[in-house]
């Protein structure tokens, strides 16, 4: 990317240097201190809001193409817009989405029916009957990986869609208040199944690794993001198969999505040229090949039929389909670790045993003690 830039834009005098920062959040937090930053950064996007709140970013609007905008997968732009001004202060050239990937030889063999499009998938019984007839199957000790060996926002990520598929959220994004949302009925009915099915073995534990669905292959189904599909492709070949996320309440589907997204640091001192570059960045053909490179799904509608992987017949076009379709953005708001780190917490307790309602209560009070503890806050979106 940088290379192509430079050679377009080079005799308009304006080029680009790319540097890779390792420990890139840490990174960012010292030099939103020092005011010592590039002029365009890379941000988790879940981050956005609690930089924009703290004076860190300055909004994009004025030097993004409309077309582009317009463009864009809908939960990408949510991700970006700080709902209090209405303004974008962020932009990712990808989307990210978690649905199940299978064994197809382990499904052929428990007779379990593969479904291949979003408007097809498991009903929350039809996952379970799956679940209950793959634990049977020669070779396989876990019927499904919910990824419990990862951490941090994995937690709330990945998980999230469970509550979301069934009418509950983190947060009410009206009130912006977690109890009566987080701690709702729903919420225990759906975190209490998933509870039943470790209980069952059918979920690999914590300490069972990473690789039980692509390396050992004791797992017949893992739930978990496009990350992993080198591992995956490589540990199963052409075993392995894409399954949409199931709709665990009635017809009721959801899947996470975002990533890493271009922002200008309020600090820059050359906007335009900043502004220049993310147009760039963000350009159909540049999106599209950040796709296939990545492994990631093109931000942009107009890259997807460009894209080898993610265009018509592609290994990824089921990925870019629940991406337009059922993506549901992470709560736009400064408190959001707050309601990430709570909720993640919340759901390994209640997979090791604890009492479901019980911790989804305390994690409500958490966040909502945080937020009410912050008076800086600003009012925040009603529609949002």
């Amino acid at each position: 990317m940088e290379k192509a830039f430079n050679a377009a834009y080079s005799s308009k005098g304006i080029t680009v240097k790319v540097t890779p920062i390792p420990n890139i959040n840490d990174a960012l937090k010292a030099g939103f201190l020092s005011k010592k930053l590039p002029d365009v950064v890379m941000i988790d996007g879940p981050n956005m809001a609690n930089y924009v709140w703290s004076g860190q970013l300055s909004p994009l609007d004025a030097y993004l193409d409309k077309a582009m905008l317009s463009d864009l997968l809908p939960a990408i732009r949510a991700q970006g817009t700080y709902s209090p001004d209405g303004k974008m202060y962020s932009i990712s050239p990808y989307d990210s989405t978690v649905l199940l990937w299978g064994n197809r030889k382990y499904l052929q063999q428990a007779g379990v029916r593969i479904p291949k499009t979003v408007k097809d998938a498991w009903t929350l019984t039809e996952f379970q009957d799956a679940l209950s007839k793959l634990s049977k199957v020669k070779g396989v000790t876990w019927p499904l990986d919910l990824k419990l060996n990862y951490s941090g926002e994995w937690l709330s990520f990945g998980f999230a869609p469970f509550l979301q598929s069934c009418g509950a959220d983190l947060i009410n994004r009206k009130t912006w208040q977690a109890t009566g949302a987080l701690n709702s009925a729903a919420s225990v009915k759906i975190l209490t199944t998933l509870q039943d099915w470790k209980k069952k073995n059918w979920i690999v534990p914590q300490s069972g690794g990473d690789n039980r669905f692509y390396g050992d292959k004791s797992a017949a189904l893992v739930w978990v993001g496009n990350w992993m599909w080198r591992d995956h492709k490589a540990g199963l070949g052409k075993d392995l198969v894409l399954i949409p996320a199931p709709k665990f309440c009635g017809n009721k589907q959801a899947s996470p999505n975002g990533g890493w997204s271009w922002a200008m640091p309020q600090s820059s001192v050359s906007k335009q040229e900043a502004g220049t570059f993310i147009n760039f960045a963000m350009s159909t053909r540049q999106v599209a090949q950040y796709a296939d490179i990545t492994g990631y799904i093109p931000s942009r509608k107009s890259a997807t039929p460009l894209s080898k992987v993610y265009g018509k017949g592609g290994e990824g076009e089921l990925m870019a389909e629940q991406a337009g379709s059922i993506a549901v953005v992470r709560p736009v708001h400064p408190a959001y670790p707050v309601i990430s780190k709570s909720f993640g917490d919340a759901v390994l307790n209640i997979l090791n045993g604890a009492n479901v309602k019980a911790e989804l209560d305390k994690a409500a009070g958490a966040i909502d003690r945080d937020i009410a503890s912050n008076k800086g806050y600003p009012p925040f979106n009603k529609s949002r």
